[in-house]
């Protein structure tokens, strides 16, 4: 009888052990280590949304910097195991590594499709419908933003080193250009307590109002991030303002939220 062996014969061997210590069985560890990257990501939103940790440190650090590196150095070792189990054992081993590779690919892909928004989104943090005559943050309101929040400001602008497109432009002439329907909502405003019940359907905690102004927080169900928002009652015209606290790029959020109360104070 012929001592050649098989290829079924080398799956065999493979399923019965004296394959791996040809170190084939590094298709389960790549797939193993091919979940760091997204339970890494998940354990540093969790922490910042409980705010066990900063904002800056879980999701600058943690999930933009260290994330990223680490589902690279998995996307090498599963593309080598899948190779190597693909032309030794694809069926005791291809499946384990297989499952490494989309693993860290999504990962991967996840990081590339954000980075694709922060470029088609302008570096802003905040949104106004009218910038001629900024709305005014109370006192409180800002000392509950904290220190390390961005600042209110009158007349905001892109610096010149952040993003050569946008650079040294006014955040008032950006929103024109990228939220160009956010605008003064003209004739009677509704009475502070309705605002005040628009943003509590809306999913804000009113952080106070007055006969003319009525201010409230968004807090992110996934980061916990936060941003304030302040709707101007005046006698002729409302007018709201919405600026994140820490998100350096806020990726049409605020527009998308200063649209939707909009709408909800015309109705």
């Amino acid at each position: 009888m012929s001592d050649e062996v098989t290829h079924f014969d080398a799956e065999t061997a493979i399923e019965t052990g004296r394959g791996r210590r040809k170190g084939l069985a590094f298709a389960p560890v790549a797939f193993v280590i091919s979940l760091f990257a997204p339970l890494t990501y998940a354990a540093a939103m969790m922490a910042t949304g409980v705010g066990y940790i900063s904002y800056d440190l879980g999701f600058n650090t943690i999930a933009l910097d260290y994330v990223p590196k680490i589902a690279t150095v998995a996307m090498i070792l599963s593309a080598l195991s899948l190779l190597i189990s693909l032309f030794k054992a694809p069926k005791t081993y291809g499946p384990w590594a297989l499952g490494a590779v989309l693993v860290s690919g999504a990962v991967l892909a996840g990081y590339y499709a954000y980075e694709l928004r922060l470029k088609s989104n302008p570096p802003i943090h905040e949104v106004a419908t009218n910038w001629d005559r900024p709305v005014t943050f109370s006192a409180k309101l800002i000392e509950a933003r904290g220190p390390d929040a961005h600042p209110i400001e009158d007349a905001p602008y892109v610096g010149r080193n952040v993003a050569y497109e946008w650079a040294g432009q006014t955040v008032a002439s950006i929103n024109a250009q990228t939220c160009p329907l956010a605008a003064s909502i003209p004739g009677k405003p509704k009475d502070a307590a309705a605002v005040a019940r628009i943003l509590k359907d809306e999913g804000y905690v009113v952080f106070g109002r007055s006969d003319w102004r009525v201010e409230a927080t968004w807090e992110d169900p996934l980061w916990g991030v936060k941003s304030d928002i302040v709707v101007r009652l005046d006698p002729d015209r409302t007018d709201i303002r919405s600026v994140s606290r820490q998100e350096a790029v806020d990726l049409g959020g605020n527009c998308q939220r200063v649209m939707a109360l909009m709408e909800r104070i015309k109705g």
